[in-house]
């Protein structure tokens, strides 16, 4: 009987320890989404793909060949073939060249390249450097701004042809403070009077000040432009302004960027002490002339940030213009889709059914799919050429960018690294979740017809993340 119990207790024992009779561990992360997609109950037009990084084994899938509009997630797409095809230190030139005789330049010719971070106190710093090279005069100034085409507004932007927002800026080769400027609004010295209002490029500016500085209440301010019969911009501002507010900022876009960004020039230049008649016009310049300055921007890996960190859809813009100018001038939008589509297949995506219109992802008209998203992020992800630029370029979930307010109860910082997109009927979330080795994942979601339900897509996603993330974190190397 002894031995007997004895094997009884024995059996007992093996059983508890074999893996059929263990506790049932946490469940598979694809069942998890799946439970969290039904729970959401969105409908048919989400899509989701997760592939582990280190073997591209898939996860889960949703929906995941099929195409739709990726809003902002296409500046992955933008950013990564422009770290491809240009090199993350890759750096556009602004050159200024002429020929000096007694101090006077007869003709200055200007050669901007697409610079989309070119500013003012570039212009300025360009200028002096004009100066210092013995110029004190200018009669004319040529901007040879053929290195892009005249199609300021790129494809799919004329969907909101009323829109003044900066979002919605105009591109071109010679693009100075990302061609918008800013309404400066402080009150006036008292109570009745009318508000202070200040726009640079006092030249090409024509204000006109409606506004009445009141002793209380919330700021109120209304701004209009219109293009003059003479080309100046017409800027109205109205409305009431507390005498104790602070100075208001509101950034708008120019209508016309050929005539902002010469009156900025001209603006420089005197203000280098550099006098003359200063009359501006474009045309090509074929035989280059000396030297007088030259601008340059930051490397494309710094210039990147604001693509993914901040949605920034005029230098997404601006790039995709860039890498269709590398093949052939003036550089189009449609040669840059071009480039994009070129690179992304020689790096291995399967670009079948993808359609890109724009860079940005604005408004209707790209088609991207869950599966074409998370194919590029593995390809930069394990290309050491880019790999480091490309994941340092997307927004970090609770800490900056347009995440910086998301995620923020992960189980580790800084794990999360994705790329937002928002339209009406659009959410999308698209990138990296960092982990142990073998559990780091490519993600993407995207999620169409939700116009009144973007809050509850937001949500789905961000659950799904944090899925992804729990995941992340396991010691071992199952799903």
């Amino acid at each position: 009987m002894a031995h007997r119990a004895l094997l009884g207790i024995a059996i007992v024992g093996l059983l508890v320890l074999s893996p059929v009779a263990r506790a049932k561990g946490p469940e598979p992360v694809g069942q998890t989404i799946a439970g969290l997609v039904r729970q959401a109950a969105l409908g048919d037009g989400i899509g989701i793909h997760v592939v582990r990084l280190h073997d591209g084994e898939e996860l889960y899938r949703n929906r995941a060949e099929l195409p739709r509009n990726p809003a902002s997630n296409q500046k992955l797409l933008t950013s990564a073939a422009a770290l491809w095809r240009l090199g993350p230190s890759f750096v556009v030139a602004t050159r200024v060249e002429g020929s000096i005789e007694n101090g006077r330049v007869a003709r200055l010719v200007v050669r901007p390249a697409g610079d989309p971070t070119l500013g003012y106190a570039m212009l300025a710093a360009l200028a002096e450097n004009v100066n210092l090279r013995g110029v004190e005069a200018v009669d004319r100034i040529v901007i040879d701004d053929g290195y892009f085409d005249d199609q300021i507004l790129p494809p799919a932007f004329d969907q909101q042809p009323n829109e003044a927002s900066s979002f919605r800026a105009a591109i071109s080769a010679f693009s100075v403070n990302r061609n918008s400027y800013i309404v400066h609004i402080a009150p006036g010295p008292r109570v009745d009077a009318p508000a202070r209002v200040r726009v640079l490029a006092e030249d090409y500016v024509q204000i006109d000040n409606r506004t009445v500085t009141t002793a209380a209440g919330p700021p109120s301010p209304r701004i209009d432009h219109a293009v003059t019969d003479d080309g100046h911009l017409a800027v109205k501002v109205e409305g009431a302004i507390p005498v104790r507010a602070r100075t208001m900022y509101y950034r708008r876009r120019v209508p016309a960027p050929r005539a902002y960004a010469g009156s900025l020039l001209v603006r420089a230049l005197r203000r280098a002490r550099i006098e003359g008649a200063m009359s501006v016009e474009h045309g090509p310049v074929a035989e280059p002339e000396p030297l007088l300055g030259e601008v340059q921007s930051p490397p494309l890996s710094k210039v990147l940030y604001s693509v993914g960190k901040w949605s920034d859809n005029f230098t997404a813009e601006m790039l995709l213009k860039l890498m269709g100018a590398q093949t052939e001038t003036p550089g189009t939008s449609a040669r840059g889709v071009s480039v994009v589509r070129e690179v992304l297949g020689r790096k291995g995506i399967d670009t079948k059914g993808l359609v890109m219109v724009n860079g940005s992802g604005l408004f209707d008209g790209n088609q991207v799919a869950p599966q074409h998203l998370t194919q590029t992020l593995v390809a930069a992800y394990r290309d050491p050429a880019i790999s480091a630029e490309y994941v340092a370029h997307l927004a970090v979930a609770g800490s900056d960018g347009t995440l910086r307010s998301r995620l923020e109860d992960l189980p580790r910082p800084r794990m999360v690294r994705a790329k937002t997109g928002t339209l009406r009927d659009v959410i999308a979330l698209s990138g990296y979740v960092l982990g142990n080795s073998g559990h780091s994942v490519a993600f993407s979601f995207l999620a169409n017809g939700i116009a009144g339900k973007q809050a509850e897509a937001r949500q789905l996603a961000d659950e799904i993340v944090r899925a992804l993330a729990r995941y992340a974190v396991q010691p071992d190397r199952g799903r």
